[in-house]
Protein backbone atom coordinates (compact mmCIF):
# COMPACT_ATOMS: atom_id res chain seq x y z
CA UNK A 1 0.00 0.00 0.00
CA UNK A 2 0.84 3.70 -0.89
CA UNK A 3 -0.37 7.00 -0.76
CA UNK A 4 -0.02 10.25 -0.50
CA UNK A 5 -2.64 12.62 0.99
CA UNK A 6 -3.50 16.11 2.43
CA UNK A 7 -2.60 16.57 6.44
CA UNK A 8 -6.67 17.98 6.63
CA UNK A 9 -8.05 15.22 5.05
CA UNK A 10 -6.77 12.29 6.83
CA UNK A 11 -7.09 14.10 10.09
CA UNK A 12 -10.75 14.84 9.70
CA UNK A 13 -11.52 10.92 8.52
CA UNK A 14 -9.85 10.00 11.28
CA UNK A 15 -11.83 12.11 13.77
CA UNK A 16 -15.04 10.79 12.24
CA UNK A 17 -13.90 7.01 12.49
CA UNK A 18 -11.97 7.21 15.95
CA UNK A 19 -14.70 8.57 18.34
CA UNK A 20 -17.89 6.56 20.16
CA UNK A 21 -16.08 2.94 19.35
CA UNK A 22 -15.13 1.72 22.84
CA UNK A 23 -11.64 1.94 23.83
CA UNK A 24 -12.66 -0.89 27.22
CA UNK A 25 -11.76 -4.43 24.86
CA UNK A 26 -9.07 -7.32 25.62
CA UNK A 27 -8.91 -7.69 21.60
CA UNK A 28 -5.62 -5.76 21.23
CA UNK A 29 -6.89 -5.68 17.42
CA UNK A 30 -9.42 -3.42 18.48
CA UNK A 31 -7.11 -0.18 19.27
CA UNK A 32 -6.54 -0.53 15.85
CA UNK A 33 -8.06 0.82 12.45
CA UNK A 34 -8.19 -0.80 9.20
CA UNK A 35 -7.27 1.44 5.80
CA UNK A 36 -7.29 0.33 2.77
CA UNK A 37 -6.22 2.42 -0.60
CA UNK A 38 -8.58 1.04 -3.80
CA UNK A 39 -10.06 2.85 -6.45
CA UNK A 40 -8.26 6.52 -5.81
CA UNK A 41 -10.04 6.76 -2.51
CA UNK A 42 -8.88 5.51 1.05
CA UNK A 43 -11.64 3.50 3.13
CA UNK A 44 -10.72 3.84 7.02
CA UNK A 45 -12.29 1.40 9.10
CA UNK A 46 -13.43 1.06 12.91
CA UNK A 47 -15.05 -1.35 14.99
CA UNK A 48 -15.65 -2.30 18.53
CA UNK A 49 -17.40 -5.31 17.36
CA UNK A 50 -20.54 -3.56 18.43
CA UNK A 51 -20.60 -1.00 16.03
CA UNK A 52 -18.48 -0.09 13.01
CA UNK A 53 -17.47 3.22 11.17
CA UNK A 54 -16.85 3.31 7.29
CA UNK A 55 -15.53 6.29 6.21
CA UNK A 56 -13.58 6.84 2.15
CA UNK A 57 -11.19 9.99 2.04
CA UNK A 58 -9.86 11.18 -1.29
CA UNK A 59 -5.96 10.50 -1.84
CA UNK A 60 -3.39 9.52 -4.68
CA UNK A 61 -2.90 6.38 -4.93
CA UNK A 62 0.15 4.82 -6.16
CA UNK A 63 0.03 1.34 -5.37
CA UNK A 64 -3.40 -0.63 -3.51
CA UNK A 65 -3.34 -2.60 -0.65
CA UNK A 66 -4.38 -2.50 3.16
CA UNK A 67 -3.05 -2.69 6.91
CA UNK A 68 -3.93 -1.45 10.57
CA UNK A 69 -2.54 0.53 12.46
CA UNK A 70 -3.13 1.85 16.43
CA UNK A 71 -5.57 4.37 16.16
CA UNK A 72 -4.38 6.75 19.34
CA UNK A 73 -0.25 6.54 18.31
CA UNK A 74 -1.15 7.20 14.45
CA UNK A 75 -3.70 10.14 14.90
CA UNK A 76 -0.83 11.69 17.26
CA UNK A 77 1.84 11.47 14.65
CA UNK A 78 -0.45 13.04 12.01
CA UNK A 79 -1.58 15.36 14.36
CA UNK A 80 1.92 17.04 15.12
CA UNK A 81 3.40 16.68 11.49
CA UNK A 82 3.79 19.91 9.11
CA UNK A 83 0.60 21.49 7.99
CA UNK A 84 1.76 22.59 4.41
CA UNK A 85 3.30 19.09 3.47
CA UNK A 86 1.67 16.33 1.42
CA UNK A 87 1.97 12.97 3.86
CA UNK A 88 3.01 9.91 2.24
CA UNK A 89 2.32 6.59 3.58
CA UNK A 90 3.18 3.21 2.30
CA UNK A 91 3.47 -0.62 4.26
CA UNK A 92 6.26 -3.29 3.73
CA UNK A 93 6.41 -6.41 3.59
CA UNK A 94 6.87 -6.40 7.69
CA UNK A 95 3.56 -5.03 8.18
CA UNK A 96 5.84 -1.94 8.88
CA UNK A 97 3.73 1.40 8.00
CA UNK A 98 6.09 4.43 6.90
CA UNK A 99 4.64 7.89 7.80
CA UNK A 100 6.58 10.81 6.02
CA UNK A 101 5.90 14.11 6.10
CA UNK A 102 8.50 16.49 4.79
CA UNK A 103 11.33 15.57 6.63
CA UNK A 104 9.77 14.31 9.19
CA UNK A 105 9.81 10.26 9.25
CA UNK A 106 7.81 7.90 11.45
CA UNK A 107 7.13 4.03 11.10
CA UNK A 108 4.37 1.99 13.38
CA UNK A 109 3.97 -1.24 13.13
CA UNK A 110 0.61 -2.82 12.00
CA UNK A 111 -1.32 -5.88 11.33
CA UNK A 112 -2.99 -7.11 8.35
CA UNK A 113 -6.36 -6.86 7.56
CA UNK A 114 -6.85 -11.03 7.71
CA UNK A 115 -6.37 -9.84 11.13
CA UNK A 116 -9.08 -7.38 11.87
CA UNK A 117 -12.94 -8.53 12.39
CA UNK A 118 -14.74 -8.86 9.57
CA UNK A 119 -17.45 -6.11 8.79
CA UNK A 120 -21.12 -6.90 7.67
CA UNK A 121 -22.12 -6.15 4.02
CA UNK A 122 -24.93 -3.20 4.65
CA UNK A 123 -28.40 -4.93 4.17
CA UNK A 124 -30.95 -2.90 1.92
CA UNK A 125 -33.80 -5.10 1.43
CA UNK A 126 -35.49 -2.32 3.96
CA UNK A 127 -34.50 0.71 2.96
CA UNK A 128 -35.65 4.89 3.70
CA UNK A 129 -34.38 7.98 3.05
CA UNK A 130 -34.66 11.03 5.70
CA UNK A 131 -33.90 14.17 6.18
CA UNK A 132 -30.57 14.52 7.94
CA UNK A 133 -31.50 17.46 9.84
CA UNK A 134 -35.15 16.26 10.69
CA UNK A 135 -33.79 13.14 12.37
CA UNK A 136 -31.18 14.48 13.97
CA UNK A 137 -33.47 16.91 15.69
CA UNK A 138 -35.84 13.74 16.56
CA UNK A 139 -32.40 11.82 18.40
CA UNK A 140 -31.37 14.90 20.02
CA UNK A 141 -34.48 16.08 21.60
CA UNK A 142 -34.91 12.10 23.31
CA UNK A 143 -31.70 10.62 23.68
CA UNK A 144 -31.04 12.43 26.80
CA UNK A 145 -33.88 10.41 28.57
CA UNK A 146 -32.10 6.67 27.92
CA UNK A 147 -30.40 5.45 30.37
CA UNK A 148 -26.76 5.16 31.26
CA UNK A 149 -26.95 2.01 33.68
CA UNK A 150 -25.31 -0.85 31.96
CA UNK A 151 -27.95 -3.00 34.02
CA UNK A 152 -30.53 -1.71 32.30
CA UNK A 153 -29.47 -2.71 29.08
CA UNK A 154 -32.66 -2.51 26.91
CA UNK A 155 -32.97 1.17 27.67
CA UNK A 156 -29.45 1.85 26.65
CA UNK A 157 -31.06 2.52 23.21
CA UNK A 158 -33.45 4.59 21.42
CA UNK A 159 -36.97 2.90 19.83
CA UNK A 160 -37.50 3.48 16.73
CA UNK A 161 -41.28 2.60 15.72
CA UNK A 162 -42.19 2.81 12.63
CA UNK A 163 -46.03 1.97 11.79
CA UNK A 164 -48.57 2.76 9.17
CA UNK A 165 -49.81 5.93 10.64
CA UNK A 166 -46.27 7.57 11.63
CA UNK A 167 -42.93 7.20 12.91
CA UNK A 168 -41.79 7.38 16.69
CA UNK A 169 -38.05 7.50 18.64
CA UNK A 170 -38.28 7.01 22.11
CA UNK A 171 -36.21 7.07 25.02
CA UNK A 172 -36.81 6.10 28.53
CA UNK A 173 -34.67 5.09 31.77
CA UNK A 174 -37.57 4.29 33.77
CA UNK A 175 -37.96 7.93 35.68
CA UNK A 176 -38.62 9.54 32.53
CA UNK A 177 -39.33 9.54 28.77
CA UNK A 178 -39.86 11.10 25.60
CA UNK A 179 -41.38 10.87 22.74
CA UNK A 180 -40.20 12.15 18.93
CA UNK A 181 -43.37 11.84 16.52
CA UNK A 182 -43.24 12.20 12.64
CA UNK A 183 -45.52 11.24 9.80
CA UNK A 184 -44.71 8.18 8.49
CA UNK A 185 -42.19 7.02 6.47
CA UNK A 186 -43.30 6.87 2.49
CA UNK A 187 -42.14 3.63 0.80
CA UNK A 188 -41.18 1.55 4.43
CA UNK A 189 -42.37 -1.47 5.59
CA UNK A 190 -43.42 -1.15 9.32
CA UNK A 191 -40.51 -2.31 11.89
CA UNK A 192 -39.91 -1.96 16.10
CA UNK A 193 -36.42 -1.65 16.57
CA UNK A 194 -34.28 -0.42 19.57
CA UNK A 195 -30.96 0.86 18.20
CA UNK A 196 -27.95 1.83 20.90
CA UNK A 197 -27.59 5.11 21.46
CA UNK A 198 -24.19 5.77 20.77
CA UNK A 199 -24.41 5.27 17.45
CA UNK A 200 -26.92 7.43 17.30
CA UNK A 201 -24.97 10.04 19.27
CA UNK A 202 -21.99 9.65 16.45
CA UNK A 203 -24.20 9.69 13.97
CA UNK A 204 -25.57 13.40 14.96
CA UNK A 205 -21.95 14.52 15.16
CA UNK A 206 -21.43 13.23 12.14
CA UNK A 207 -24.44 15.27 10.59
CA UNK A 208 -22.70 18.47 12.39
CA UNK A 209 -19.56 17.59 10.76
CA UNK A 210 -21.15 17.15 7.12
CA UNK A 211 -23.09 19.94 7.18
CA UNK A 212 -26.24 19.04 4.99
CA UNK A 213 -27.78 20.93 2.80
CA UNK A 214 -31.43 21.15 2.49
CA UNK A 215 -31.78 18.19 -0.29
CA UNK A 216 -29.49 16.17 1.20
CA UNK A 217 -30.57 12.65 2.57
CA UNK A 218 -29.37 9.37 4.79
CA UNK A 219 -30.09 6.12 3.91
CA UNK A 220 -31.19 4.31 6.46
CA UNK A 221 -31.47 0.38 6.21
CA UNK A 222 -33.06 -2.04 8.88
CA UNK A 223 -32.62 -5.69 8.92
CA UNK A 224 -33.31 -8.47 11.47
CA UNK A 225 -30.44 -8.12 13.80
CA UNK A 226 -28.35 -4.55 13.08
CA UNK A 227 -29.25 -1.26 11.24
CA UNK A 228 -27.25 1.03 9.15
CA UNK A 229 -27.05 4.68 8.37
CA UNK A 230 -25.42 5.76 4.70
CA UNK A 231 -24.62 9.46 3.95
CA UNK A 232 -21.98 10.86 1.62
CA UNK A 233 -18.99 9.03 1.77
CA UNK A 234 -19.44 7.62 5.42
CA UNK A 235 -21.70 4.16 6.98
CA UNK A 236 -22.52 3.89 10.24
CA UNK A 237 -23.38 -0.09 11.27
CA UNK A 238 -24.53 -1.07 14.18
CA UNK A 239 -26.29 -3.82 16.06
CA UNK A 240 -29.52 -3.63 17.79
CA UNK A 241 -30.33 -4.00 20.80
CA UNK A 242 -32.70 -7.71 21.49
CA UNK A 243 -35.27 -7.35 24.17
CA UNK A 244 -38.61 -5.86 24.63
CA UNK A 245 -38.87 -2.54 25.06
CA UNK A 246 -41.19 -1.01 28.07
CA UNK A 247 -45.06 -0.01 26.70
CA UNK A 248 -44.11 3.39 26.92
CA UNK A 249 -48.10 4.79 25.55
CA UNK A 250 -49.78 3.54 28.81
CA UNK A 251 -47.57 5.51 30.28
CA UNK A 252 -48.54 9.04 28.56
CA UNK A 253 -50.99 10.96 30.52
CA UNK A 254 -54.59 10.92 28.79
CA UNK A 255 -56.24 13.01 31.06
CA UNK A 256 -55.37 16.36 32.02
CA UNK A 257 -56.99 17.50 35.07
CA UNK A 258 -54.52 20.35 35.72
CA UNK A 259 -52.43 22.33 33.77
CA UNK A 260 -50.59 25.45 33.49
CA UNK A 261 -48.39 27.25 30.52
CA UNK A 262 -45.12 29.09 31.49
CA UNK A 263 -42.41 30.42 29.11
CA UNK A 264 -39.46 27.83 28.92
CA UNK A 265 -36.59 29.99 29.70
CA UNK A 266 -37.88 31.45 32.81
CA UNK A 267 -38.69 28.25 34.49
CA UNK A 268 -35.31 26.86 32.93
CA UNK A 269 -33.46 29.79 34.88
CA UNK A 270 -35.81 29.20 38.01
CA UNK A 271 -35.31 25.54 38.13
CA UNK A 272 -31.88 25.80 37.21
CA UNK A 273 -31.33 27.95 40.64
CA UNK A 274 -33.71 24.88 42.45
CA UNK A 275 -31.07 22.49 42.08
CA UNK A 276 -28.09 24.70 42.98
CA UNK A 277 -30.19 24.53 46.64
CA UNK A 278 -31.46 21.00 46.47
CA UNK A 279 -28.40 19.15 47.55
CA UNK A 280 -26.62 16.14 45.80
CA UNK A 281 -28.73 13.32 46.92
CA UNK A 282 -32.25 12.53 46.50
CA UNK A 283 -32.82 16.06 44.90
CA UNK A 284 -36.07 17.40 44.61
CA UNK A 285 -37.30 20.60 43.16
CA UNK A 286 -41.16 21.72 44.26
CA UNK A 287 -43.52 23.37 41.82
CA UNK A 288 -46.68 24.84 43.76
CA UNK A 289 -49.57 26.55 42.03
CA UNK A 290 -51.75 28.89 43.51
CA UNK A 291 -53.64 32.21 42.48
CA UNK A 292 -51.72 32.80 39.13
CA UNK A 293 -48.72 31.64 40.43
CA UNK A 294 -46.22 29.31 39.81
CA UNK A 295 -43.64 28.61 43.40
CA UNK A 296 -40.54 27.24 42.79
CA UNK A 297 -38.86 25.81 45.73
CA UNK A 298 -36.25 23.52 47.21
CA UNK A 299 -34.00 23.39 50.39
CA UNK A 300 -31.29 21.00 51.77
CA UNK A 301 -29.76 20.73 55.39
CA UNK A 302 -27.57 24.24 54.69
CA UNK A 303 -29.45 26.36 51.66
CA UNK A 304 -33.22 27.21 51.25
CA UNK A 305 -34.93 29.03 47.83
CA UNK A 306 -37.86 29.85 46.77
CA UNK A 307 -38.96 31.89 43.51
CA UNK A 308 -42.28 32.68 41.75
CA UNK A 309 -43.38 32.89 38.36
CA UNK A 310 -46.35 34.55 37.00
CA UNK A 311 -48.94 31.67 35.16
CA UNK A 312 -53.00 31.56 34.70
CA UNK A 313 -53.86 28.99 36.86
CA UNK A 314 -56.65 29.59 39.20
CA UNK A 315 -57.99 25.99 40.10
CA UNK A 316 -57.25 24.85 43.63
CA UNK A 317 -53.50 24.81 45.03
CA UNK A 318 -51.86 21.85 44.01
CA UNK A 319 -48.21 20.60 44.91
CA UNK A 320 -45.92 18.32 43.26
CA UNK A 321 -42.02 17.59 43.36
CA UNK A 322 -39.65 16.76 40.87
CA UNK A 323 -36.17 15.39 40.39
CA UNK A 324 -34.63 18.89 39.08
CA UNK A 325 -32.14 17.51 36.42
CA UNK A 326 -34.97 16.05 34.61
CA UNK A 327 -36.98 18.86 34.42
CA UNK A 328 -33.68 20.67 33.59
CA UNK A 329 -33.17 18.10 30.71
CA UNK A 330 -36.49 18.62 28.99
CA UNK A 331 -36.57 22.09 29.23
CA UNK A 332 -32.93 23.21 27.34
CA UNK A 333 -33.51 20.22 24.75
CA UNK A 334 -37.31 21.41 24.10
CA UNK A 335 -36.75 24.78 22.02
CA UNK A 336 -39.82 26.82 22.20
CA UNK A 337 -40.69 29.89 23.69
CA UNK A 338 -43.83 28.36 26.02
CA UNK A 339 -44.34 25.02 27.69
CA UNK A 340 -47.52 22.97 28.72
CA UNK A 341 -47.65 21.09 31.87
CA UNK A 342 -50.41 18.67 32.60
CA UNK A 343 -51.51 16.36 35.56
CA UNK A 344 -53.73 13.61 36.54
CA UNK A 345 -52.86 14.42 40.20
CA UNK A 346 -49.35 14.89 42.17
CA UNK A 347 -48.76 11.21 42.05
CA UNK A 348 -49.07 10.28 38.30
CA UNK A 349 -46.67 10.92 35.64
CA UNK A 350 -46.35 15.06 34.30
CA UNK A 351 -46.91 15.38 30.93
CA UNK A 352 -44.78 18.14 29.01
CA UNK A 353 -44.88 19.65 25.74
CA UNK A 354 -44.39 22.39 23.46
CA UNK A 355 -47.11 24.43 23.23
CA UNK A 356 -48.41 24.91 19.64
CA UNK A 357 -45.97 21.52 18.50
CA UNK A 358 -47.45 18.06 19.05
CA UNK A 359 -43.68 16.56 17.69
CA UNK A 360 -42.78 16.23 20.85
CA UNK A 361 -43.68 14.93 24.47
CA UNK A 362 -42.01 14.20 27.84
CA UNK A 363 -43.42 12.51 30.42
CA UNK A 364 -41.89 12.90 34.02
CA UNK A 365 -42.43 10.73 36.96
CA UNK A 366 -43.11 12.78 40.56
CA UNK A 367 -40.72 12.10 43.35
CA UNK A 368 -41.74 12.24 47.26
CA UNK A 369 -40.50 15.77 48.39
Amino acid sequence: MKINITKDTLLEGIQIVSAGVSSRTTLPILHNFLMEAQGGKLKLVRTDMEMATIHYVNAEVEEEGSITVPIKEFSDIIKNLPDDKEINLYSDENNKFHIKSGKSKFWVIGTPKSEYPAIPEVERANSVSLDPLLLQQMIEKTAFSASTQETRYILNGLLWNNTAEKFEIVATDGGRLAVASHEALPGSQEFKIIIPTKVLTELCRYITIAKPGKDSKIEVNVASNQVSFMMNETTFISRLIEGNFPNYKQVIPTKKNIGFEVFDKELLASTRRAALCAGEFGSVVKYKLENNTLTVSSNSQNMDFTDELPIEYTQEAFDAAFNPQYIIDVLKNISSEKVSFSFINASQPVLIEPVGDATFKYVIMPVRA
